[in-house]
């Protein structure tokens, strides 16, 4: 059962990691080839971005709306991983939607299939 995520008075970059399948986001099959296939995701993410160098992730800053989101290979999973901070809760969710609209983009571009998570 869903958890709501704990109430937020300050500016710090958190993760929750209870549940995490359920919210990576994007999954991709064949189980052998992920690591290629993220990486390939997050070199197309960059070519349609402003974004800032961050050692194994992509770390991109928006105006509109404004705030910050990481895109990272999933370490253990083959998914890839969308965090979001904007300025208020809605600003959060409308930097989340983009950055899973925009990894399924890059992911149809290069013909990356999509599966269900487990």
């Amino acid at each position: 059962m869903p958890t709501p995520r704990r109430a937020k008075n300050d500016h710090l970059i958190y993760a929750d990691v209870v549940d995490s399948k359920s919210k990576a986001g994007v999954w991709m099959g064949e189980r052998d080839a992920f690591q290629a296939k993220q990486a390939e995701i997050l070199e197309g993410v960059k070519d349609k971005t402003d974004w800032v160098p961050v050692e194994n992730a992509i770390m991109m800053v928006s105006t509109e709306p404004a705030g910050i989101t990481f895109i990272a290979s999933n370490p253990t999973l083959p998914g890839v991983i969308v965090l979001a901070d904007g300025g208020s809760p809605e600003a959060s969710a409308q930097l989340q939607a983009a950055g899973e609209e925009l990894i399924r983009k890059v992911m149809a571009e290069r013909g990356i299939v999509a599966e269900e998570a487990a």
